[in-house]
């Protein structure tokens, strides 16, 4: 090429270099500020076609430790470059998912007598110490006084014996111990050189802990002969001694186990929100001193709701089972309308074993004609669609894996140990729910409303995610409101936002979402995402009531510490699934104002004049309680029959391993 034909070519460029330029500084006129940013960014990029490749851009600096809970730094994410700034990689932290603890059971000290001094701790009636309200305390109201003889209280004749006895309680038991016999200084079980009748009485009791899914061992106390030889009078000071306290430490564990667990819940992972100290040590013995029938003291701390009678019956019926031939459907097995199938026998065959009673009365007839049935006749479809409904799955008549997991037998032992820890998780909870209560099983993807014992309304309900728990807590409902807002959780945030946050500026705006520092509106773009997306700094991010808004038309709020409540939601499809831990936490409820009209006490066509554009909020008439519970058996409302379900957070096997590490502690130290 000449030179006059080189210097046509750099003209030419020139010219559609600066032609190009033109309509990209044109279009940026015409465009939002998000988009003119877009467009800058591609004019710097045009300009720096040319540019040497080896020009590396600086490393962004490490970002500072942040001192947050449930947090990991995930790999880089390339954020969109802004003008005159090329990508640089961004440290990104998430929300981690839920925490499982390593359980720890309480440690078992000594029971120490040996700075007992009579001269300075002279016995001392307490006469200030507050009456504890059974309902609100979870303990039992105080029995009446019993006679007390002090001509028998061998008491101050076994005080050295006392300091050498070598018991082993929790700390709160031993202390509770050492104080109310300093202040006391008599003995409870013994009258004379003789055991007391009362105390035979609660050793009897100890024995049939079993039928309350406790292990008697844990409580196991042996009883001094009633023949002895009086010649050796301190040899029985001795065995009463030890025996005295042996059994008050006992007494205190077992009231402690009934009113308020074995295990104590938030020690197994942080998703259980469940406070202890209804049932003070020191309180429980004040009452027995004076009880009429110390054991049936002691037994009134167990849960007196019908659920827990229900749980204990079918503990009771299950142990005289152990025995009993199972019912199994070959593994596999996939059932459909018009199939010849030889398991068709084998799944009335469980039907009739497993369903409730006005199911059976319902197609007794259809189910006995197919007995011996190979044939999966419309008539047998049709009462097959019936069950599938009653258990809560999708009533598409195919008898598949979900049906035959609803129906297959478990063993004896699987149920039984399914009651124990729904009975072990029920004392967790107030004994007392109250005449009004909502009552959530997670498990279960059910939600219930009660009123005088009775259930009003119920629904199918999404809880959150084996990743995203919903915890395990109560606490009361005071508002609903209607045309909500949504306050994005952190965890949604840092988790699934951010990616979309940092590669398109304009993602909040368009979908609704309307972003607060210091509590002050902003602009999505002025906040510094790379900042936010490292932890080193937050910011609030609201999305709008609208038809689109997660939380659909309404919400029910319980104010609690882990953002949790119930709410309605646009994606109605969910609640057709058998698997519905599908959230992020938060309760969907499938019928959301029914549920609403139900703690309101109003009737579902008055809460019409709420609905529009306009958030608001109604203050329930009075508070209700509401149980987000978790039990993997639980009685049925209308029959009483026990229900299992899938341990869809394997929250069994946590608490079954805390059980067994408590049994080896205490029965190491009895």
């Amino acid at each position: 090429m000449n030179f006059s034909s080189r210097n046509i070519a750099v003209a030419r460029n020139k010219a559609l270099a600066a032609a190009a330029i033109g309509a990209v500084l044109a279009v940026t006129t015409a465009l939002t500020a998000t988009d003119a940013m877009a467009a800058s960014t591609l004019l710097e990029l045009f300009r720096q076609k040319k540019q040497a490749q080896t020009e590396m851009a600086p490393p962004t600096p490490p970002a500072a430790t942040v001192r947050t809970p449930r947090a990991a730094v995930e790999a880089p994410a390339q954020p969109r470059a802004s003008a005159g700034q090329p990508a640089t990689p961004i440290k990104r932290i998430t929300v981690k998912g839920p925490q499982i603890y390593d359980y720890k059971p309480d440690a078992l000290v000594r029971v120490d007598f040996s700075k007992f001094d009579m001269q300075m701790t002279a016995a001392t009636e307490i006469t200030d110490r507050p009456q504890i309200d059974g309902i609100t305390s979870g303990m039992p109201p105080l029995p009446p006084k019993a006679s007390a003889d002090a001509d028998t209280n061998v008491f101050v004749e076994a005080i050295e014996h006392l300091k050498a006895t070598d018991v082993r309680a929790e700390k709160q038991i031993a202390d509770a111990i050492v104080d109310f016999y300093s202040a006391h200084q008599k003995f409870l079980w013994s009258t004379g050189l003789d055991v007391a009748s009362p105390a035979k009485e609660v050793a009897a009791l100890f024995a049939k802990a079993g039928e309350d899914g406790l292990d008697p061992e844990e409580y196991a106390v042996v009883i001094p002969a009633d023949n002895f030889d009086k010649a050796d009078e301190q040899d029985r000071l001795k065995k009463l001694a030890d025996f005295e306290i042996l059994l008050t430490a006992r007494a205190l564990r077992y009231a402690i186990d009934a009113g308020e667990g074995r295990i104590t819940a938030d020690r197994l992972s942080e998703m259980h929100d469940l406070p202890r100290g209804r049932v003070k040590a020191r309180d429980v013995l004040e009452k027995l001193a004076v009880a009429d029938d110390p054991a049936a003291y002691l037994a009134s701390f167990h849960p007196q709701s019908k659920w827990y009678a229900e749980l204990k019956r079918s503990l009771a019926d299950l142990d005289g089972r152990e025995n009993d031939v199972q019912v199994q459907i070959a593994p596999g097995t996939l059932i459909r309308p018009g199939d010849e199938n030889p398991e068709v026998a084998n799944v009335v065959a469980l039907i009739l074993k497993k369903a409730p009673a006005d199911y059976l009365e319902k197609h007794q007839a259809v189910l006995g004609e197919h007995e011996s049935a190979t044939v999966y006749d419309p008539a047998l479809v049709a009462a097959i669609k019936d069950y599938q409904k009653q258990a809560g799955s999708q009533p598409d008549g195919v008898i598949g894996r979900n049906t035959i997991s609803t129906l297959q037998s478990e063993s004896t032992a699987v149920k039984r140990d399914r009651i124990l820890y729904a009975m072990e998780r029920l004392r967790w909870l107030p004994h007392d729910f109250g005449n009004r209560y909502v009552f959530v099983n997670q498990p279960a993807y059910r939600a219930q409303y009660f009123a005088d014992g009775q259930e009003k309304v119920a629904m199918n309900v999404v809880v959150g995610s084996p990743r995203h728990q919903t915890y395990f807590f109560y606490n009361k409902i005071q508002t609903v409101v209607f045309n909500p807002s949504w306050g994005v959780p952190r965890s949604i945030i840092l988790n699934e936002m951010m990616p979309k946050i940092l590669r398109d500026p304009g993602y909040l705006g368009r979908n609704g979402y309307e972003v607060y520092q210091n509590g002050k509106r902003v602009p999505s773009s002025s906040v510094n995402w790379s900042r936010i997306a490292a932890g080193q700094a937050d910011v609030g991010i609201r999305q709008i009531p609208s038809l689109d808004n997660s939380l659909g038309e309404l919400k029910i709020l319980f104010p609690n510490s882990h953002d949790i409540y119930m709410h309605d939601t646009p994606a109605k499809s969910y609640f057709k699934r058998d698997m519905r831990a599908l959230s992020h936490g938060c309760i969907r409820l499938e019928r959301p104002r029914d549920m609403a009209a139900a703690v309101l006490d109003v009737p579902v066509e008055s809460l019409n004049k709420y609905f529009g554009k306009n958030e608001r909020g109604v203050k329930v008439p009075e508070q209700i309680p509401v149980y987000i519970s978790y039990f993997t058996a639980w009685p049925d409302a209308s029959t009483g029959k026990i229900r299992y379900y899938d341990d869809v957070y394997e929250r069994d096997a946590q608490l079954a391993k805390a059980m067994e590490k408590t049994r080896v502690s205490r029965l190491a130290n009895s």
